[in-house]
């Protein structure tokens, strides 16, 4: 028997016994037996702290032999744990492998529980574990959630989210990741920062330029996700609740995320494209008026869009602009002929033959950033595998009501940290092109 199954057989007796004691407790209990009472209590508090110091001890063992992909080493036979580039799969099993990091899965043959039920009934379970979410702490933080809960609720997250699918993305193994990159340089002097060519006759001195570099730093972000809901609507979910909860957390993760990814601060979460350094912003028409889109602005931003990026851009666009786009057309030819700026084919609209994401996670109409076009594949999101649960019967005692949180770490941020000026030496272009403020 192993020393995890050892541990849990001991305390499964030892609880067993204070069972049959609680019993005997309605009558007169001999000093022998208050004696055992009390043993056994201090037993089973040892115990619990021994089994959930088994289960990190397995979680760090299943880690040491992973080598990082910044090492250039393989893992898991390239199977996980890699980055994955804007058109590849970032569902559970692309980013992190067949045998995820997590290996915890749940199993309560004893009880038949669901994971969620045994988080909320408030009672120690010897299947459950912890994970520290400090760095350097033992304890705390929560219960880690079963590697096959997290693998759901991250791929109903991702059905949901606009930023990741199109995103580069980095599989985390600690809190923080280097990534090396260019200096995006100016096209009018050199490349990159330093890189130059020219022609030179034989035995002609050649110039000596060399492309800077500079280091990126993904630090990851803790995203809490607060759940309440009543005791009554809890014990009447279907199946422990499982499928519901998965899906109000991974669509809550999907929004949250995506709203960050597009506005975040970059101060304690993530840097969104609004937000950025590198993004430009084109102004408004000189006779133009309070909350409008014209043609013109329309043209000018995908005049300022890196050409690289064209073919992986697409337009954010809030609701409150439809009415705005849905009027605009251009001339074409002598005739006159009008051409709608935005069409639709099979449910799929566009603008100017790119395709058109309407969301509420950017600015309302007359805004900077109502509208914006932008490049995901260059924008970098650094995600951890592990996800962790908690929750309070405390909280909301007198409404008779549970508190959950859930806990999720990332980090993202475009890949360039300013705009490219082009060779001309005044044009500047970028992957992130957002519409300034008309008011």
């Amino acid at each position: 028997m192993n020393k995890l199954k050892e541990l849990q057989t001991l305390y499964k007796a030892s609880m067993e016994r204070l069972k049959q004691i609680r019993k005997l407790e309605g009558g007169d209990l001999t000093e022998e037996i208050r004696l055992e009472r009390d043993g056994h209590l201090e037993l089973t508090e040892a115990l619990k702290g021994k089994i959930d110091k088994e289960h990190l001890k397995r979680h760090n063992d299943n880690s040491e032999h992973r080598t990082d992909i910044s090492t250039g080493g393989t893992d898991r036979g390239g199977n996980g744990y890699e980055v994955r580039s804007a058109n590849q799969p970032k569902d559970f099993r692309s980013l992190w492998g067949n045998n995820p990091l997590n290996r915890y899965s749940w199993n309560d043959q004893e009880h038949g529980l669901s994971f969620y039920q045994a988080v909320f009934s408030g009672r120690h379970h010897p299947a459950l574990t912890t994970r520290a979410m400090t760095i350097g702490l033992g304890s705390g933080g929560g219960f880690l959630i079963p590697a096959e809960y997290s693998e759901k609720i991250h791929n109903v997250a991702l059905e949901n989210e606009i930023v990741m699918p199109l995103a580069t993305v980095v599989p985390m193994r600690t809190n923080d990741k280097k990534l090396p990159a260019l200096d995006i340089g100016d096209h009018s002097s050199n490349l990159f920062g330093g890189f130059t060519a020219s022609y030179s006759p034989e035995a002609g001195t050649l110039s000596d330029n060399n492309p800077l570099a500079r280091a990126m730093l993904l630090s990851c972000k803790k995203l809490y996700g607060f759940l309440r809901f009543s005791n009554e609507l809890f014990e009447d979910l279907p199946g422990g609740g499982g499928k519901q909860l998965t899906e109000i957390m991974g669509k809550g993760l999907a929004w949250y995320r995506d709203k960050f990814f597009l506005k975040g601060t970059g101060a304690g979460q993530p840097l969104g494209v609004l937000n950025a350094g590198c993004v430009v912003e084109i102004a408004k028409e000189s006779d133009q008026l309070a909350d409008t889109i014209v043609v013109e602005n329309l043209l000018k931003m995908l005049s300022r869009l890196y050409m690289g990026s064209f073919k992986n851009s697409v337009w954010i666009v809030h609701p409150t602009c439809i009415p705005e786009i849905g009027t605009l057309s251009y001339d074409v030819g002598t005739g006159g002929s009008h051409i709608p700026v935005m069409s639709e084919k099979d449910g799929q609209f566009t603008i100017l033959t790119r395709p058109v994401i309407f969301t509420e996670k950017t600015e309302p109409l007359g805004d900077a950033g109502d509208i914006m076009l932008c490049d995901f594949s260059q924008y970098v999101i650094g995600l951890r595998e592990e996800m962790r649960i908690d929750f309070s019967p405390h909280l909301y005692f007198s409404t008779d009501e549970m508190a959950a949180r859930l806990i999720e770490r990332h980090d993202g941020f475009p890949l360039w940290d300013t705009a490219l000026t082009l060779e001309d030496g005044s044009t500047t272009v970028s992957p992130f092109v957002r519409l300034a403020e008309r008011a």
